[in-house]
């Protein structure tokens, strides 16, 4: 049964988690999908340091914490909705600091996260608060470990809006129109979830049919 991650990564419990979970609902609605939660809140994250012992001993980070149950979530699931509060414009230290941690998955496990579907939101106490700009970070997280990025249904584009007038939970649910784009979300991740994780079966049988290794070359007669 393909996995939907979600993450919070405020290290607040409010509108961010309450929507992340809101999406995962919506993704849930498609038969066949099951959901997991992570939150960045109470959790123990260390910096990173840029030390290269990741890249030195081909290994992921070495710092012990509440990062390792992230990674081993993340190596697991078949697509991924992350949300973050808008901080000056961008995503959070915390999340920031995670996406860090987990730069050795393309070298550790090389492919991993390919062609799996992944989605955003963000939430910003002010109509235009910086939602956009903090969407970019994310996506960007996304596009650097190969996953396929869903916007939405119904005019979500680039991802979940919400304006939360600083109200948490409450002040999230009461956008409807924001809301609106982040069930959106959570469904169009959930469809493309099942279309990626049935399409990279049918890819790796036809892999293994023509004789191709990880990284072989594809050549248009060969297919």
């Amino acid at each position: 049964m393909p996995v939907i991650l979600g993450i919070s990564g405020s290290p607040r419990k409010g509108a961010t988690e309450y929507a992340v979970q809101e999406a995962l609902k919506a993704a849930a609605e498609i038969p066949g999908i099951e959901t997991r939660f992570w939150t960045v809140r109470a959790k123990k994250i260390q910096f990173c340091t840029h030390c290269d012992r990741c890249i030195r001993e081909k290994r992921m980070c070495c710092k012990e914490d509440d990062v390792k149950e992230l990674e081993q979530l993340v190596l697991a699931a078949d697509g991924f909705i992350v949300g973050s509060p808008v901080y000056d414009m961008n995503i959070t230290a915390q999340l920031a600091t995670c996406f860090n941690r987990l730069r050795p998955i393309f070298l550790v496990h090389p492919g991993a996260l390919r062609n799996k579907a992944a989605g955003a939101i963000t939430l910003g106490g002010t109509r235009h608060g910086g939602q956009e700009t903090a969407l970019i970070s994310l996506i960007n997280f996304f596009l650097m470990h190969e996953m396929l990025v869903c916007g939405g249904t119904g005019g979500c584009y680039s991802g979940g809006k919400v304006w939360t007038r600083d109200g948490l939970a409450r002040g999230a649910a009461e956008d409807e129109v924001g809301m609106g784009t982040v069930r959106g979300l959570g469904r169009a991740v959930a469809e493309a979830t099942m279309v990626t994780a049935l399409g990279r079966e049918a890819w790796a049988a036809k892999k293994a049919e023509l004789g191709l290794g990880e990284t072989g070359p594809i050549r248009d007669h060969e297919i």
